[in-house]
């Protein structure tokens, strides 16, 4: 029990500070940041350990290599049983299984959830699987978040708030990217911009990333990559349709990624095979491709011909790539430094790239769309860093368009194609410029990112996360639902053909009337034509009880005289406002100006709105 004489000192101190009656929800936030720094150390300071042994496994050559070759097997194996002791009805990954709680199941996450993908991802991408950690710590943090916020009794929407919290937390410890971890949630997961939700997603978002850096001792990002390999980045007018046309490339590839993976998993779905087994038969697949790689190989195993280098002794494509990544950005890829490569050294080297985007993105799709356990994040920035490399290589290359440095093109692609494939232009821009620690990459970064997208939403509506809540049969606008309602107008929607009645008229007259016409909503109007109230069809068929009285029965005492009228400038939020105080199905719209009527607006034409506008965003 609290003394009464701290509870009064902890209520002065709050109010003084402004923090309301939230500030338990920011002490929770704080929590949560702190859980889930560690939660992410462990998590993927585990898996990469694994990593490792898989790798030093590799290294040794001989039957150790092909035995790590064949790993992925296991690894599929484990997650498969593990998916069938641990069932979820819904099929898809740690991000989309988070949305899909968010909007479907009132913010609540099943605990299996958390061990699942805990365990899952890390057989999957130890053992060689091609996926990413970051989707499922994003699975974890939310999950406990939301466990806690069940413990405790926390209403909805607050318990929302505090998932949005764990998905924070858990991408802004792993990547130290605080501000991407924000971003992420707010346009990814949430998609709600509110400072009620703003300010403890960011408390934990920052909580989080203290913790890992603390433990770590380091505030080095993920893949090494400071101001000292950024150079000189200097953007200009001149830089900027170079960088436009690298985010229309990566945008392209984002959507096409999307639609691979939508089709693998529809495909993998058509097969119908027992859940133990359909990982197994994508890991069968990436095995293979393993395999094949190898044997490609030059005599002596070392390096691939095309000059990419294995990475811990394993094909490319397996694995989270981040390996490949660093390899990528350092120049190791090219035989000769860039400035004396020739345009036909750069393109062969922009064809090994683009041959090793495609070898990832088949195996990710074999990896996840089979069934497999872990995210999309990793795969994703793999597959920027690629093409925009690849870019940078060709204009390095080529003289008579200015030079792109391959480290800058590999960079802006990343955070293009996470930008893309989200459809958040921010969360990846500030992804990549947190991992640089370097504000040089901003300018070209953000028009990348915003180009990127609109001509990923152009091929394709959804991202690969939206993409399979689609196949489960959940749809999901670009914006919130009130900030879509109050950008609609009434004279934006098509009104119902205007019949009005006198209020002189009898109800038998009007019955009629609407029988000949096939309405049911009439305003009412008096002698010099000015709105006197509405009747709708309940009021008739109440009327029809007492039939005989209809010739006697005015439209003056049938009318609502307190259903005021819309206006053609009143935005649909404000109109659903009406109808939920009225309780109206359907009101008049009048001109303010003239008082003239125009129409008239129902419920089910504001619903049919909505939706369209939640199609087009």
């Amino acid at each position: 029990m609290v003394p009464h004489s701290l509870s009064r000192a902890i209520a002065t101190l709050t109010s003084s500070l402004r923090l309301g009656s939230d500030w338990p929800l920011l002490a929770l936030a704080a929590v949560i940041g702190v859980v889930m720094g560690s939660a992410a150390l462990a998590f993927v300071g585990g898996m990469q350990r694994l990593e490792g042994l898989v790798g030093t496994l590799a290294e040794h050559g001989g039957p150790s290599l092909w035995v790590a070759i064949a790993l992925p097997l296991l690894g599929a194996g484990l997650t498969g049983c593990l998916i069938w002791l641990l069932p979820s009805t819904f099929k898809g990954h740690g991000v989309s299984r988070v949305m899909f709680s968010v909007y479907r199941e009132r913010a609540r996450l099943p605990a299996s959830l958390a061990v699942r993908q805990w365990a899952g991802s890390t057989a999957t991408i130890a053992s060689g699987g091609s996926a990413g950690p970051e989707g499922p710590i994003v699975a974890i943090g939310a999950t406990v978040a939301s466990r806690i916020a069940i413990w405790i009794g926390l209403d909805e929407r607050t318990r929302t708030t505090l998932l949005g919290c764990g998905a924070a937390a858990g991408i802004s410890a792993v990547f130290n990217a605080p501000i991407a971890g924000v971003f992420f949630v707010l346009e990814v997961i949430l998609r709600e911009f509110s400072m009620r939700t703003f300010t403890p997603i960011v408390v934990s978002s920052v909580i989080a990333s203290a913790t890992a850096q603390t433990i770590l001792g380091s505030s080095e990002p993920i893949f090494g990559v400071g101001p000292a390999l950024m150079g000189d980045l200097k953007f200009s007018l001149r830089d900027a349709p170079l960088y436009a046309a690298l985010g229309a490339i990566v945008g392209l590839a984002a959507a096409g990624f999307a639609l691979w993976m939508r089709w693998v998993h529809a495909w993998f779905d058509r097969l119908r095979m027992p859940v133990p087994v359909g990982p197994v038969a994508g890991a069968a697949v990436l095995v293979v491709m393993g395999a094949g790689w190898w044997m490609l190989q030059p005599p002596a195993g070392g390096a691939p011909s095309s000059g990419v280098g294995s990475v811990d002794g394993l094909p490319p494509f397996y694995g989270s790539g981040y390996a490949l990544i660093d390899d990528v950005m350092r120049g190791k890829f090219l035989a000769v430094p860039e400035s004396t490569a020739s345009l036909a050294a750069m393109g062969v080297a922009a064809a090994t790239l683009i041959g090793w985007a495609l070898l990832k993105a088949t195996a990710t799709g074999m990896t996840l769309g089979s069934g497999g356990a872990g995210g999309l994040f990793a795969p994703s920035l793999v597959l920027g860093c690629l093409l925009g490399a690849a870019f940078g290589a060709l204009t390095m290359g080529v003289p008579v368009i200015p030079d792109m440095p391959v480290l800058h093109g590999a960079l802006t692609g990343m955070g293009a194609f996470v930008a893309a494939g989200t459809h958040a232009p921010l969360t990846g821009a500030f992804l990549v410029y947190e991992l640089t620690q370097s504000y040089a990459v901003m300018l070209p970064l953000l028009l990348a990112s915003v180009i990127a997208v609109i001509v990923a939403r152009l091929v394709y509506r959804q991202s690969i996360y939206t993409a399979e809540l689609v196949a489960f049969g959940v749809r999901l606008g670009g914006s919130s639902d009130q900030a879509i309602m109050s950008r609609v107008l009434v004279r934006d929607v098509a009104l119902k053909p205007l019949v009005t009645v006198r209020e002189t008229e009898s109800a038998e007259a009007i019955v009629k009337r609407g029988e000949a016409c096939g309405s049911t909503d009439f305003p009412v109007v008096d002698a010099k034509g000015r709105y006197c109230g509405m009747i709708c069809g309940d009021d008739l068929n109440a009327a029809l009880v007492w039939r005989e009285a209809m010739p006697l029965l005015q439209a003056s005492e049938l009318a609502h005289a307190d259903w005021k009228p819309l206006r053609p400038d009143h935005t649909l939020h404000e109109a659903m406002g009406r109808f939920t105080a009225s309780g109206a199905p359907a009101l008049a719209v009048v001109d303010p100006a003239s008082g003239t009527l125009l129409g008239v607006l129902t419920r089910a034409q504001v619903i049919s709105a909505y939706s369209r506008a939640v199609e087009d965003e």
